[in-house]
């Protein structure tokens, strides 16, 4: 580990003490969160996992929901080695949410295994329903773009970027580019060319 390292480890464990014995114990000793990390629901060596490597800007959101109106669920967070996410990173779990290795984040990306019921005739509020609950899946070495919202049962295949601001709610192949809202397949990656290219301009 890098002296600059090392002194951002040690920031960290004076800064978050709770997390970073958690994470210590699970065999994590390399790792940065920033300031005003907030977490909400329980966190335990069961639910939440991180390798080394991990980097976590500052003001993130964490939560776990292990149980809404009388109904149980599954939360778990599972960040892979040499992860870096960016500033004000919400991630908001019912059901497991999994990153892969050397993924980046940018800023103010949501990920979300949770959701509020939509169907109106059960209730006056929607917050009244029963939660959604499906786990997300990121491969290993996805880019997620500025803004970026991840939703419910989404899994993306290794290397996938992701553009800023789109709303995936569906599932990707490995080495896709997508975006939009909601989130369209836009370029796929062609070894055989060593470039990117547009969806129209072959045969998937």
């Amino acid at each position: 580990m890098s002296l600059k390292k090392f002194v951002k480890s040690i920031i960290t464990y004076i800064r978050h003490p709770l997390i970073s014995i958690l994470l210590i114990s699970k065999g994590c000793y390399n790792f940065y969160i920033g300031k005003h990390l907030t977490i909400n629901g329980n966190i335990d060596s069961k639910n939440f996992t991180c390798k080394n490597g991990l980097y976590l800007g500052y003001d993130a959101r964490l939560l776990f929901v292990k149980e809404y109106k009388e109904k149980k669920y599954n939360p778990e967070i599972l960040i892979g080695e040499n992860v870096c996410i960016g500033n004000r990173f919400s991630a908001l779990s019912a059901a497991p949410i999994e990153i892969g290795d050397d993924c980046l984040f940018a800023s103010d990306v949501i990920l979300t295994s949770e959701n509020h019921g939509m169907d109106p005739e059960l209730s006056k509020s929607y917050s009244d329903t029963i939660l959604i609950a499906k786990p997300i899946k990121i491969g290993k070495g996805c880019w997620i773009g500025e803004k970026a919202c991840i939703l419910p049962g989404v899994v993306l295949g290794e290397r996938t970027i992701v553009a800023a601001g789109a709303v995936v709610s569906k599932s990707f192949p490995p080495y896709s580019l997508v975006g939009g809202v909601p989130a369209k397949l836009i370029k796929r990656y062609n070894f055989e060319k060593h470039m990117w290219e547009n969806i129209n301009e072959r045969k998937l």
